[in-house]
């Protein structure tokens, strides 16, 4: 990759970035599921949601659900730059990660935003207190400590405030960022995010490289402005879009990190 070296703004996800975590759906589907009459019981849900995230489905992470018909659609080369310039404020929900697809499922089954809410914030009380995979990432967090090459590394989630700070102090990495956006609101908001940063800073798109998960809210926004996009996932996906990197784990990510700044250091 001959364009590490033009990096000038990286700028990072929090769920599914900084962390990685493939069994917190579980808990997360069984507070919302395991009271109440619904169409499906949750160990059916559960399945669904395994056979989605792996690919078994005839549906997979990169498609659209549309709540209104209960079905779904899938993105196509041709349709991809439409896509990317309609108006974000679509009804149809964007499977792109773990976290969207229990969303799916709320709405599919008719669990109120209270509720999905109510569950959110325990889910991430108890990954706080360990009960999951989830773990902290020494090697990725010392790779961005040591990205010091860059103007800026930036952190925007859609965690709210409350949350996503107790949850970034948990994590350890609140310091390793020049600067952190909570309730971003993307992918709107990263659009608009990218545009004032470039116009304040007076930087060209392609000096910028977004790293996130979920597509629809990390990259499409970057990329529709000529950015650089890194997408992150474990698992696969339908969407054809041709991410600039693809990585897999945060091992990958850690590695990425470190060749942009050993592209930086040899191009000064």
């Amino acid at each position: 990759m001959d364009w590490l070296h033009e990096i000038e703004v990286v700028l990072f996800d929090l769920d599914g970035t900084l962390y990685q975590d493939g069994t917190f759906y579980k808990r997360y589907l069984e507070l919302l599921f395991q009271e109440g009459d619904h169409a499906a019981s949750l160990d059916e849900i559960l399945e669904e949601m395994e056979h989605l995230l792996a690919g078994r489905d005839t549906s997979r992470i990169g498609d659209w659900y549309h709540p209104s018909t209960d079905t779904w659609t899938r993105v196509t080369p041709g349709d991809v730059l439409e896509l990317s310039q309609q108006n974000w404020n679509t009804p149809a929900i964007y499977a792109g990660d773990a976290w969207s697809l229990v969303s799916m499922f709320t709405v599919k089954h008719g669990i109120g935003e209270a509720k999905r809410q109510e569950a959110f914030q325990q889910v991430r009380k108890e990954m706080l207190q360990g009960s999951s995979s989830f773990e902290r990432h020494a090697g990725l967090y010392e790779a961005i400590r040591q990205l010091s090459g860059v103007r800026s590394k930036l952190l925007l989630t859609n965690s709210p405030e409350n949350t996503g700070r107790e949850f970034i102090a948990a994590l350890g990495a609140g310091e390793l960022f020049t600067d952190i956006k909570y309730g971003a609101g993307k992918p709107a908001g990263l659009e608009h995010f990218m545009s004032e940063l470039m116009e304040r800073e007076g930087l060209p798109p392609e000096q910028i490289l977004s790293i996130g998960d979920h597509a629809w809210n990390d990259l499409y926004p970057v990329r529709k402005l000529g950015g650089r996009t890194a997408w992150i996932s474990a698992y696969p996906s339908s969407d054809p879009s041709p991410w600039d990197v693809r990585l897999t784990t945060l091992d990958e990510l850690a590695s990425l990190l470190m060749d942009i700044q050993d592209s930086k250091l040899k191009h000064d």
